[in-house]
């Protein structure tokens, strides 16, 4: 069991890998049609979607599109015979590559985080770890952050939630695996955002609190 959870975790995050929300349909105007790249199935494109990375874009001859990219550039485009969308973010001059590496080695820890859960988990009885409301020595349990909330949407480009849950954890789990993936996402989504006084806040105390991080070759690149 432990085995198979392993593995289909290993398949969600080889999933996710190619799947990085870079901005979203502000207009449309006409019939568009998107796909996944190397993958022969469309599906119609409306104003609202969200944009990735690994997408193809078609349209007819007078389709046009508008993408308001996740740092705030807007991109028009009129030609849209089947282009895809990693050489519309290169014509915006959009800096993907770092983004798209840390995310890479943020869903990697992620994954080994998990496995490391499933096989360790310890065959303790209930009645051995529970404290009753009613003892002397219960105090109220403070609210506990969704880290998993916060990685899902972070995966799926909702930047200001998994910032307010992320934020929540760097608090309460400073120094643990969740502390560190949390800080790493948050050091992304605040460049990812143009936002380089918090990025740098977050950097500096990645920088201190875990300086063997199998992430830090990756941040270098970003200096």
């Amino acid at each position: 069991m432990k085995i198979k959870l392993f593995v289909f975790l290993i398949m969600l995050s080889c999933t996710l890998l190619a799947q990085t929300k870079v901005g979203q349909i502000s207009f449309l105007l006409g019939a568009v049609e998107y796909s996944v790249e190397g993958v022969a199935e469309w599906k119609p494109l409306d104003v609202g979607m969200n944009v990735l990375s690994n997408w193809v874009i078609r349209g007819t001859k007078d389709a046009e599109i508008e993408i308001t990219w996740d740092n705030g550039i807007i991109s028009e485009i009129s030609e849209l015979n089947s282009v895809k969308v990693i050489d519309l973010m290169k014509k915006a001059n959009l800096e993907t590559d770092w983004l798209d590496k840390m995310k890479n080695k943020i869903d990697v820890m992620f994954t080994q985080n998990e496995a490391s859960k499933v096989q360790g988990v310890a065959g303790i009885r209930r009645t051995e770890v529970t404290i009753e409301k009613e003892d002397s020595i219960y105090w109220a349990e403070p609210i506990v952050s969704n880290f998993n909330d916060g990685y899902s949407a972070f995966q799926n480009g909702d930047y200001d939630k998994a910032i307010t849950i992320f934020e929540q954890v760097v608090l309460q789990e400073p120094l643990t695996k969740k502390g560190e993936i949390a800080r790493s996402s948050l050091i992304a989504i605040y460049s990812q955002k143009n936002n380089k006084e918090k990025a740098d806040e977050h950097l500096k105390i990645f920088l201190r609190d875990f300086p063997n991080s199998d992430l830090l070759n990756v941040l270098n690149e970003n200096k």
